[in-house]
């Protein structure tokens, strides 16, 4: 009983930082467009039920998955930086169907793409969990949505926020439901970086 009441208070006190952090989050997108300042793109709320198995009982919580993307800041007029994000989706070969000039806000939001994005591999971009020791990311048919986003950094340069929400599904077994895969940021990075590169900084 102690190691089931340990579990509840572990899993209970994750729902609670979760929820606590998606209302901060929704609120502050509220405060910020209600003043007339540039909008920012909607921060994902993923619902999410985890199971906790111990002997004797199982315990499902229902809780939330908080994505607010990853944040880099660049150096660069605001001009210039969203030159050149365009031309880094277009060399990572990611097709833009999402495209915002006044809000400077490019992406896709159903990017179709297997084993890699640019030259980097699937598998560090996204954890899909692993089959028989091979991540699943190297292997799984990924549908993204991918999002980036510039904004005034008032302490100087800009913030690039760039957001990733994916699923995975095996090629093999197409009836299997598919999988939640977490960005590791990488992609998020590179695209920064890739950025920065282009503004010489």
């Amino acid at each position: 009983m102690v190691g089931d009441n340990h579990w509840r208070d572990v899993v209970l006190r994750n729902t609670t930082r979760a929820l606590l952090v998606a209302a901060v989050t929704a609120a502050g997108c509220a405060s910020g467009s209600s003043g007339g300042t540039q909008a920012t793109p909607n921060v994902t709320v993923t619902p999410v039920t985890q199971r906790i198995v111990s002997p004797g009982s199982t315990l499902n919580i229902n809780t939330v998955d908080v994505n607010a993307g990853y944040s880099q800041i660049v150096i660069g007029t605001m001009d210039a930086a969203w030159t050149a994000l365009n031309v880094v989706y277009s060399e990572l070969k990611i097709p833009i169907t999402t495209l915002v000039d006044a809000q400077h806000l490019v992406g896709n939001e159903s990017f179709k793409v297997r084993r890699r994005v640019g030259e980097i591999p699937m598998q560090r971009i996204l954890d899909c969990g692993n089959a028989q020791g091979i991540p699943n990311a190297e292997t799984y048919d990924i549908l993204m949505t991918i999002s980036s986003f510039l904004a005034p950094n008032p302490k100087g340069g800009l913030n690039l926020i760039t957001r990733i929400d994916a699923t995975g599904r095996s090629p093999n077994f197409a009836r299997e439901n598919a999988v939640t895969c977490h960005s590791s940021g990488t992609l998020e990075k590179d695209i920064a970086e890739r950025v920065r590169k282009k503004l010489g900084t």
